[in-house]
C-alpha cells in the first residue's frame, strides 16, 4: 500500500534553470521571462523592476505637504482678517 517515492517526481523543479529559459523559442510563455530571464539590447543596463521600488521623493512629498498646508492656513488667516474688517 505505502511505498517509497520515487526520484525526481517533482516535475523537474531541480531541473529548471532561467538560462535555459532565456535560449528558449518559446521563452514568452513563461511568466515572469521579461525580468528573470532578460534577453535583447533594450534590457542591458536597466533596472527592469524600477516601479517596485520606494520612491526617494517620499520625505519631499511630507515637506511639500505640510507647505501646501501652511500656506492654505495662512490664506484662510487673510480671509478671516478681511471679513472681520468688513463686518
Amino acid at each position: 500500500m505505502f511505498h517509497p517515492t520515487r526520484g525526481g517526481t517533482r516535475g523537474g523543479q531541480d531541473q529548471f534553470k532561467w538560462e535555459d529559459v532565456k535560449e528558449d523559442r518559446h521563452r514568452e510563455n513563461y511568466l515572469g521571462n521579461s525580468l528573470l530571464a532578460p534577453v535583447g539590447r533594450w534590457q542591458k543596463g536597466r533596472d527592469l523592476t524600477w516601479y517596485a521600488k520606494a520612491n526617494s521623493g517620499d520625505a519631499d512629498e511630507e515637506s511639500q505637504q505640510s507647505q501646501k498646508q501652511a500656506e492654505i492656513q495662512s490664506i484662510k488667516d487673510a480671509e478671516a482678517e478681511a471679513m472681520a474688517e468688513a463686518l
